[in-house]
């Protein structure tokens, strides 16, 4: 697999993730993109896999979904609880 493809492919993973721990905080993306002071639609491109997030970024966007930073990067499936 080449860089990129792997690059879009975590892109798309951490999109996924970000996506799924926002709906069961039941959070719509515009409540989390007021949270985090971005707009809805830089949201939405993050989710779908468009868009890469700055690391202070990242670390928000896991502090107001309540996941280890840790999960929400990693290659591996999303835990459910």
């Amino acid at each position: 697999m080449s860089e990129t493809k792997s690059f879009e492919e975590k892109c798309r993973r951490l999109g996924a993730k970000v996506k799924y721990y926002r709906t069961i905080g039941g959070m719509n993306q515009t409540v989390l993109a007021n949270k985090l002071g971005i707009s809805y639609q830089y949201l939405s491109r993050i989710e779908c896999g468009k868009q890469s997030p700055s690391f202070p970024l990242l670390v928000a966007l896991a502090e107001e979904l309540r996941v280890d930073l840790g999960e929400l990067v990693s290659d591996g499936d999303i835990r459910r609880f």
